[in-house]
């Protein structure tokens, strides 16, 4: 069997400050057989011409939209990404952080493991470092690869992930509602956990750069943002409103698979909405709790939220 080809799927937005050093650790991968394919976002300052200078140097990098430079959307970018490139295994990169030599290879030994016909996901720890790459804490100190747990609390970091094509199979491209699909490695990890094989490796595979301006990064651990969280719930309910939609989108979209591992918890959270009687809440959140596995007062809070407190649920029309 030839080496798998490997696609890096990576979208850009006004990321001049760090992308030339993302493209310069993949390009140090130990593992060759890879195409780095770039959507941009919209950038407005030297991401295009950063990346064109890339392009020129190495065959294996491609902006695919150098022609049309439109802005999408991070999730909807990354799935135009996903969508219209070909190869044996796919890799998301973000444009500020940094890959470890061997991120390649290590995954795709673990991905080698598992039924290719089955829609798989590996994931890796993270190094969490600021803007000049200093600092060895991991991000991940818990994983859980269930169904139940990915809906409610997801650690599922697309920058280090790596999916086949059995699971890209499973993507309906033209039927996605971005407006409940919150991130695009989150829809893929429930996909793989409910469907095929979702799998953790706890060695760090690359540096998370945390420089005050990511997308979603790693959380804020000082006394005031502890504080400001024990005594504001905001966060909560829009996490809470978040599962309730990827519930909604994973009911409308796979409900009908007899391959339905959780059943129950698809069914009954994706018909959740504003107008369910207090009865039907407290009936489901006994059955089927919640499980978010941070700690209970959050499982806790979850129950109030979806006995109490509806005016953040889907209402379906």
């Amino acid at each position: 069997m030839s080496k798998p080809t490997i696609a890096v799927l990576m979208s850009t937005y006004n990321g001049e400050d760090y992308l030339a050093q993302q493209i310069e650790s993949i390009q140090k991968q130990s593992y060759e057989d890879w195409r780095l394919f770039i959507r941009d976002d919209g950038s407005s300052d030297d991401t295009v011409k950063i990346i064109e200078e890339y392009q020129k140097k190495d065959r294996r990098i491609q902006l695919i939209n150098q022609e049309h430079i439109k802005n999408i959307g991070v999730v909807r970018s990354f799935f135009e990404l996903l969508e219209n490139v070909d190869a044996d295994f796919y890799m998301f990169s973000d444009q500020d952080d940094y890959w470890l030599p061997d991120k390649i290879k290590v995954t795709l030994e673990e991905m080698l493991k598992y039924n290719f016909d089955l829609p798989n996901c590996v994931y890796t720890n993270l190094q969490i470092v600021d803007k000049n790459l200093n600092g060895e804490e991991r991000l991940l100190k818990r994983n859980w690869q269930s169904f139940t747990n990915v809906l409610f609390t997801n650690n599922v970091y697309g920058c280090t992930m790596m999916i086949n094509n059995s699971l890209k199979g499973m993507v309906n491209f033209k039927q996605i509602d971005y407006q409940r699909i919150y991130m695009h490695d989150w829809w893929l990890a429930l996909i793989a956990a409910e469907f095929g094989n979702l799998r953790f490796i706890e060695k760090a595979t690359i540096l998370y750069r945390q420089h005050g301006g990511n997308q979603v990064g790693a959380t804020n651990k000082s006394i005031s943002a502890l504080l400001k969280r024990a005594f504001n719930h905001e966060r909560d309910r829009k996490a809470m409103r978040r599962s309730v939609n990827f519930a909604v989108e994973f009911l409308k979209e796979y409900g009908n698979k007899k391959t339905l591992k959780d059943e129950g918890y698809i069914k009954r959270y994706g018909k959740l909405n504003k107008n369910s009687s207090f009865f039907n809440n407290l009936r489901l959140v006994m059955s089927l709790p919640p499980k978010s596995i941070y700690s209970l007062k959050e499982v806790f809070y979850a129950f109030i939220l979806v006995i109490y407190h509806k005016d953040y649920l889907t209402n379906l029309q």
